[in-house]
């Protein structure tokens, strides 16, 4: 199926309806990645109960657009992913949550912080901005000290992408999300993206909030550890999450 991002990006998505669906997952990948990184976590939570949608991101996997903006233009893209669930009469009878990987998990909780229909979020080596992420990244693939290169690569990244860098992070969207339930991974092996990010997250988060730290695992816990224990986490995350919002409703 194709989509419209709010800025006119034509996006290529799939979905998969289970019969008696606990919610439906919005799948949300990474810079860099496509949908198919989702697809064996995506086979497993519908396997457990659960609808699943997946898309690429803009100039990513199937859907145009000739520049990822690291974030920021991609919350436009998450958006209109939601909306394709919200308006689909088999996506929709169900919760929506979201599964959602580096860049993918920071957008995803921009776009929570608006947006109440997402009743849970699972991120997956969130960065907390990407400034941060750049000068982890810099420092961990070249061993040079990041700040006399800092500016200049930003600018850099700030030209190729049309954006400005500094409206990707998290860190000042993450605390009005309500009444979500957040969990943030992250390893703490990661090359990509400081694992220091994802406590700065869960310490400015709502509860009810989770933390799970993986000592082992590189960039995205999930490539890393057992597919059947990550799912039943994840899923298990998702069903505490959907029963306590019912609970809460008079």
């Amino acid at each position: 199926m194709t989509f419209v991002s709010g800025d006119g990006v034509l996006l290529h998505g799939t979905f998969k309806v289970h019969p008696q669906p606990m919610a439906t997952v919005l799948c949300v990948h990474g810079l860099g990645a496509n949908q198919s990184a989702l697809e064996w976590r995506a086979y497993r939570l519908y396997k457990r109960g659960f609808s699943v949608f997946l898309f690429d991101l803009r100039a990513c996997g199937r859907s145009s657009g000739s520049v990822t903006t690291g974030g920021v233009r991609e919350m436009d893209d998450v958006v209109a992913a939601l909306e394709e669930c919200l308006k689909h009469p088999d996506l929709s009878i169900a919760p929506i949550v979201a599964l959602a990987d580096s860049m993918g998990g920071t957008a995803t909780l921009n776009v929570a912080a608006s947006r109440a229909e997402i009743k849970a979020i699972f991120s997956d080596a969130a960065f907390a901005s990407m400034t941060t992420a750049i000068q982890w990244g810099f420092t961990k693939h070249t061993g040079l000290p990041a700040w006399p290169f800092q500016k200049p690569v930003v600018r850099l990244a700030e030209a190729l992408s049309g954006t400005r860098i500094r409206d990707a992070s998290a860190l000042h969207t993450i605390g009005s999300i309500t009444p979500s339930h957040i969990y943030v991974a992250h390893g703490l092996c990661d090359s990509v993206v400081p694992p220091s990010d994802a406590q700065l997250l869960f310490d400015r988060a709502n509860e009810p909030k989770h933390i799970w730290i993986v000592p082992d695992a590189g960039h995205v816990v999930g490539a890393y550890v057992d597919p059947e224990d990550y799912a039943d986490r994840v899923a298990d995350f998702f069903r505490d999450a959907i029963n306590d919002t019912a609970n809460m409703q008079p």
